[in-house]
């Protein structure tokens, strides 16, 4: 019997069933089920309770939004992920409404995904508030010592800001403080900038990602530098910083890179940018909450209208299958899942995309 069980709510079915695969094939105890709408998300909660919701925010009939706000009030302990081709207002009013485990654009990332399933559902040793390798003691004294490392670089350089960003554009680490412009809109692109470094660092075949971002404006100077898969270096330069030699900035932030690289390989995180998602750790061991930490009693609703109504009253899944015939598209969006492809608002934001003339 599987473990853990997560739940893809997306209208797509192409998209859907491929998610599915791809989890599936997880070397981990998971079953994954896929279904087209927030209704019938919740009828398939109610009767197998998911650890994992992977929700599209735009689906026919109860959206994406309501849809994760009513899993989090009846399954406080289900992990949340979203994923949508929306502009980026619409998204990131949505990440602020549901906060959000990791949320994903399209066009998807498969391996990311993979990965961050294995993640959040405790598959693999993470990162400040995963199961560590070290002693709770160890682990916190390797986490000092990478706090150090980013306040010393930071003092150093008379820099702005230090930080140690996630793939999911969060902040692990900090010293200093980041600009009022450095908002999630700047860092989720600089995280895209991450992830396009790892799709060259493939191509061509490198073991190990050696690039160095750099941006001169008139305000600020931005350095981004990788540390692995997962987590990226920022350094946010304002006067004193800017008038050190480029030279000695690069050298700078690379010492305290390879310090980074040592402590996280302590907690078991270094490993390089790679396609094809990790295999769990042999010795981890996997441990279910227990029943008691993740029953909850759902407080009482007001009954819903439509098809909401109806799964309240236990529709059959035969009769939802019904109610959503005429609506189900098997054929999914070009843009929905392409491993190696940039949406065009990523790349017209990247400077990647052809000339406003072009554009449709």
């Amino acid at each position: 019997m599987a473990a853990y069980r997560v739940l893809i709510v997306e209208d797509h079915r192409e998209l859907a069933r491929m998610l599915r695969t791809g989890i599936e094939s997880l070397d981990a105890p998971i079953s994954a089920v896929d279904v087209p709408s927030g209704e019938e998300a919740l009828l398939d909660a109610t009767r197998n309770q998911p650890d994992l919701a992977i929700i599209d925010l735009r689906l026919p009939g109860m959206d994406g939004v309501k849809l994760a706000q009513r899993l989090r009030k009846r399954y406080p302990q289900v992990k949340i992920f979203l994923i949508s081709g929306l502009s980026d207002e619409e998204i990131e009013k949505a990440v602020a409404t549901i906060q959000p485990d990791a949320w994903f654009r399209k066009p998807l990332e498969l391996a990311d995904m993979l990965d961050a399933v294995e993640r959040h559902l405790g598959l693999v040793e993470g990162f400040l508030g995963q199961k560590p390798r070290l002693s709770l003691k160890e682990e916190e004294k390797t986490v000092e010592r990478m706090t150090d490392l980013l306040a010393d670089l930071r003092e150093h350089l008379q820099a702005r800001g230090v930080a140690l960003l996630d793939d999911v554009g969060r902040v692990a680490l900090q010293a200093g403080t980041l600009p009022p412009t450095c908002g999630q809109e700047v860092l989720s692109m600089l995280v895209a900038l991450h992830a396009t470094g790892g799709h060259l660092n493939r191509l061509l075949e490198g073991e190990e990602p050696r690039y160095h971002f750099y941006l001169h404006t008139d305000e600020v100077v931005v350095h981004l530098r990788p540390l692995n898969a997962h987590y990226a270096l920022l350094v946010l330069c304002v006067e004193q910083c800017r008038a050190l030699p480029l030279d000695e900035v690069v050298s700078a932030i690379q010492k305290a890179v390879g310090g980074l690289q040592r402590a996280m390989a302590r907690l078991g995180l270094l490993s390089p940018l790679r396609a094809a998602p990790p295999s769990p750790s042999a010795s981890a061991t996997v441990e279910k909450p227990s029943a008691e930490e993740t029953e909850a009693t759902p407080p009482p609703e007001p009954a819903g209208e439509g098809l909401v109504g109806l799964l309240e009253q236990n529709l059959p899944l035969e009769e939802a299958d019904r109610f959503w015939e005429q609506t189900e598209n098997d054929a999914p969006p070009a843009h929905a899942l392409n491993p190696d492809a940039l949406s065009y608002e990523q790349a017209r934001k990247l400077g990647l995309a052809p000339g406003e003339e072009s554009s449709p």
